[in-house]
């Protein structure tokens, strides 16, 4: 706390220092990768990707469409790239930076 900084960006440090990945990482590639395979299946769960619920609050349909947009792109060869460890690094807040 020296360096007045939260417990989570210690713990983030941590993480960092034993190469263990970020739980959100880990979830939001789950995610995306289910959103984009499910719609194939034939069971009820590609009804609801296809036809996502109205509600008011975010759905996590309607939440990985809108993330997807949002931080996923294709590179030259047609693979999706994640640009959430640019992300994850610019607001790193426990790094000095010049």
């Amino acid at each position: 706390m020296v360096a007045k900084v939260g417990k989570n960006a210690a713990m983030e440090r941590i993480r960092e220092e034993l190469g263990i990945s970020s739980v959100f990482l880990r979830t939001s590639t789950a995610r995306e990768r289910a959103f984009i395979k499910w719609p194939a299946s034939k069971t009820w769960i590609a009804d609801l990707i296809k036809n996502p619920i109205k509600a008011k609050k975010s759905t996590w349909v309607t939440g990985c469409s809108s993330w997807i947009k949002k931080y996923c792109t294709k590179n030259a060869a047609g693979q999706t790239v994640i640009s959430l460890a640019n992300w994850k690094a610019k607001n790193n807040t426990t790094k000095i930076k010049h």
